[in-house]
């Protein structure tokens, strides 16, 4: 009893081992005929187009401009024509608003800003304007109607058709950012027209 008992496992154990290799046997083979018929298809190819597309390019972001290098943005000539950093001596004590903390300081980028449209005004405040660093910072103008007895500031409005307003915007960044760049607009917009400029190291 006990050897019929044995051999019928033996037998199926023996059985379920055929059954395994032969799955195996036939999934490999099936494999094998679909990569074949995928393989001749990719050969076969699909049509190719035989007409140019032309009128379509992906925008690509110009370099930032050196100091002194006109940008056209919409109807804006833009243009930094002097960096000042640190600038504490010239506005610190004139913020009615802020003091400094520690590790901060003020810069000053001075711009001239003229309006190309012939026909319509432009309009753009330093709020339009920010100022970004190799770390990632991110800084806005400050009001100019913040400092008192500081001349020359920037405040923008309408800006005549062929005219140009210029002076200075005031930032406050830290003390070691380095790599800044004056960015317009400062709030971009996917797929918008903007312009950089290199600040110095």
């Amino acid at each position: 009893m006990r050897n019929s008992t044995a051999s019928l496992v033996i037998r199926l154990f023996v059985v379920m081992a055929l059954a395994f290799v032969c799955l195996f046997l036939f999934q490999s083979a099936w494999l094998k005929v679909i990569m074949s018929m995928v393989n001749s298809n990719q050969s076969a190819g699909l049509p190719a187009a035989t007409t140019p597309i032309s009128g379509f390019s992906i925008p690509t972001a110009r370099p930032p401009a050196q100091p002194g290098v006109e940008l056209t943005v919409n109807n804006f000539g833009i243009t930094v024509t002097r960096v000042v950093r640190p600038a504490d001596y010239a506005v610190a004590d004139k913020n009615n608003f802020k003091n400094l903390k520690p590790g901060e300081e003020y810069m000053m980028v001075a711009i001239n800003v003229r309006c190309i449209s012939s026909s319509e005004s432009c309009r753009l405040t330093e709020f339009d304007f920010g100022v970004k660093s190799s770390r990632g910072a991110d800084y806005p103008a400050e009001f100019s109607t913040s400092f008192s007895d500081v001349k020359n500031l920037f405040e923008g409005g309408e800006i005549q058709p062929g005219k140009n307003q210029a002076g200075y915007l005031v930032f406050i960044i830290q003390q070691d950012d380095r790599g800044l760049i004056l960015v317009y607009p400062r709030m971009y917009n996917f797929g918008g027209a903007s312009a950089e400029f290199v600040l110095g190291n």
